[in-house]
């Protein structure tokens, strides 16, 4: 993971390139990324307080860490990367004051997620203690954040409830992408066979990649869109693989007769 003054891009190439990542496309999202930044500088500080050295370039990946240096000798009052964290995670939870957000790094993060699905198959942006998925989801999530932000007279009467809830789920575990630090699932619930968007970072999932095609029960963070009520996706915190058949070693002895113990003392 990266320091606490860093944060890592990270992409993932589409299957139709050999999951390959274009040149041109890590190039914006680098200067994608480096713009949020400049705006989170900017707003946390009141005027330019860092500027960014790049700290990390893995050979053969999509894949780059980048670091504050101040740049006047008085330290800024706020650190960019930090802010932009905030203001990210705000916009990735749904955030219940999305209208208070500042519009132009809500269209910041809006820009790093263009392409997605598209010119790219997901990316991930990893802060000293937190992985935040460029995907689908975060794209809708910072479109309903940018017009709240813009707009916030239209901000929605929701039909359910909106917002994150501590959840259990029972279902199997599909494989959608297991590439990188987030790895991507369904769930497909026992109940009903409906199917709910997973993340699991495999970290601190440990046994996140050996759950796919099984039947588990999956806690974490449900983000509700108050539209549906079931949640359109699950930051997974734990995973309990349950019907799997049990180690036959163990029955060993369990339906001995004590007759046959008898035998087996004379035996001796």
């Amino acid at each position: 993971m990266p320091r606490e003054d860093e944060i890592a891009l990270d992409l993932h190439g589409l299957d139709a390139d050999n999951r390959i990542v274009r040149a041109n496309v890590f190039a914006q999202k680098f200067r994608d990324l480096l713009s949020a930044l400049a705006i989170a500088d900017k707003l946390a500080n009141g005027k330019p307080g860092f500027d960014y050295v790049i700290t990390g370039l893995k050979l053969g990946s999509a894949s780059v860490t980048v670091r504050e240096k101040q740049r006047r000798r008085d330290r800024p009052k706020l650190s960019s990367i930090r802010y932009f964290e905030d203001i990210a995670s705000a916009i990735y939870n749904g955030d219940r004051a999305l209208e208070r957000l500042p519009p132009n790094l809500v269209r910041s993060v809006q820009k790093l997620s263009n392409g997605v699905a598209k010119k790219f198959s997901h990316a991930e942006i990893a802060f000293e203690d937190n992985v935040i998925r460029i995907d689908d989801f975060l794209q809708r999530q910072a479109e309903v954040a940018y017009e709240l932000a813009t707009l916030p007279e239209l901000k929605q009467s929701d039909q359910f409830y909106r917002g994150i809830a501590n959840g259990s789920f029972d279902g199997i575990l599909k494989e959608i992408d297991a590439r990188g630090t987030m790895l991507r699932g369904k769930l497909v619930l026992s109940a009903g066979g409906l199917e709910i968007d997973c993340v699991m970072n495999k970290d601190r999932v440990p046994q996140a990649r050996e759950s796919f095609d099984k039947r588990v029960i999956v806690e974490g963070a449900a983000h509700y869109d108050g539209v549906s009520q079931l949640p359109v996706r699950i930051d997974v915190r734990e995973i309990k693989i349950i019907g799997e058949a049990g180690n036959l070693l163990r029955w060993r002895g369990a339906f001995r007769s004590p007759r046959s113990e008898e035998i087996e003392d004379e035996d001796w």
